[in-house]
């Protein structure tokens, strides 16, 4: 009985307490909705806290001087009530003296302006990018927001977005659409002037080559003896030489040419290049191996030149006691490009187990002209590789190569994959 005798006091205190502050809190909002107490009142985690609306609209005015915009509120005559800093500092003007001048005293206003400001009064708020002429100065490209605060305040409030850097951003973008195009054109030009420089160099400066070559055939060796230094071998030799390189020259020069992209199925490309090596393949006893390739976009021509080039010299440059073993394998990877994007490529390994290189040299295979043996050793001009890396690229691929000196060499094609 006692216990129960506590329990209920214990209610009816709580009661009280709970009737003070619904007291309080009626009289707080009675006070607010009469106006006789200025306050604004918020609930932080159900403690209710009291802000004056003088700090609110403290509060509202910071946001505005920060705004990096210009704001101003003006009459409908156009008549400045009030601006902030940023308005100041894009017309060059104190903001203590704009204040009480009229719009017209700054800019030459155009007539959108006024209507502008009709919009506002009709629909609330109106927009428009519009060109301001400052008095006496240069243009200013803005765009202007104008919102009707009435019946809150008899003024319409106006943002003005200084859009110069846009323009300026955008005029420097047509600048450089411009001279890209000027640049494509002269690429465009320098292209079919390349095709001009082959085709001279393939016809015209060959037909003496071969002139050389079929006279000199003709001299009776006996004239001259059998010697090698005897002067029509050395003219022969040399003819010969020179035109193996004319044909390379013009091979490296068409790799620069991009054709136009298809499918192309690597399998029928490798077959087609077994083919055309038959004999170098059947005289080293050359063993190639290799998977099934897939269909990828680029040019078959091409891929013909890359593959019979790396088969080439897979062969050429094998062990004289074995005969040459190549291994063409494929597979998918994640990697970067050269951006740093990442990007899924088609890597196909070319290995081989020939002589190999030293790893110091292996910067140097993909340069024109670049020769690790001597051309008593090894027949070539070192073009072959500067070739594949040409194709590679026109295909935005990449080649690299990992090699050991007497370990052999792997080729490593990257063909990136489109979604």
């Amino acid at each position: 009985m006692e216990s129960n005798n506590k329990n209920i006091n214990e209610l009816q205190l709580e009661i009280e307490s709970l009737k003070s502050q619904l007291f309080d809190a009626n009289n707080i909002i009675e006070a607010i909705k009469d106006g006789s107490v200025d306050a604004l009142v918020v609930h932080n985690d159900g403690e209710p806290q009291i802000y004056s609306i003088e700090s609110a609209d403290y509060t509202y005015r910071i946001l505005i001087e920060k705004l990096g915009e210009g704001a101003l509120s003006i009459t409908r005559e156009g008549l400045i009530l009030y601006c902030n800093d940023y308005f100041a500092q894009l017309i060059n003007v104190p903001a203590e003296k704009i204040t009480g001048n009229y719009l017209s005293s700054y800019f030459e206003v155009p007539e959108e302006c006024g209507l502008l400001v009709a919009g506002a009064l009709e629909l609330g708020v109106s927009k428009k990018e519009v060109n301001l002429k400052k008095t006496g100065g240069s243009n200013l490209s803005v765009n202007i927001s104008m919102t009707d605060m009435h019946p809150t305040v008899e003024a319409i409030g106006v943002v003005i977005t200084d859009l110069t850097l846009k323009k300026q951003h955008e005029e420097d973008l047509l600048n450089y659409q411009h001279d890209l195009e000027i640049k494509v054109d002269e690429l465009n030009a320098t292209n079919a002037n390349l095709e001009q420089f082959i085709h001279v160099v393939s016809h015209d400066l060959k037909e003496p080559l071969r002139k050389i070559l079929m006279y000199t055939s003709r001299l009776n060796a006996e004239t001259f003896g059998v010697d090698n230094q005897n002067p029509i071998n050395v003219i022969r030799s040399s003819a010969h030489r020179l035109d193996s390189l004319v044909d390379d020259i013009v091979k490296f020069a068409l790799s620069s040419l991009k054709d136009e992209v298809k499918d192309v199925d690597l399998n029928e490309v490798l077959r087609d290049v077994a083919e055309d090596l038959e004999f170098l393949i059947r005289e080293r006893v050359a063993v190639i191996d290799v998977d099934s390739l897939p269909v990828i976009k680029g040019s078959k021509v091409q891929m013909r030149q890359l593959f019979s080039n790396l088969i080439v010299n897979a062969i050429k440059y094998g062990k004289k006691e074995i005969p040459p073993a190549i291994k063409i394998a494929q597979e998918y990877i994640d990697n970067l490009d050269s951006y740093g994007r990442p990007v899924k490529y088609l890597k196909i390994n070319i290995q081989d187990n020939g002589i190999g290189m030293d790893k110091l040299y292996l910067s140097k295979i993909f340069i024109i002209f670049q020769r690790l043996h001597l051309r008593t050793e090894y027949s070539g001009n070192g073009i072959g590789l500067s070739i594949c890396k040409k194709i590679m690229e026109n295909h935005n691929g990449r080649i690299e190569v990992d090699s050991e000196l007497d370990g052999g060499s792997t080729f490593s094609l990257y063909f990136p994959m489109s979604d």
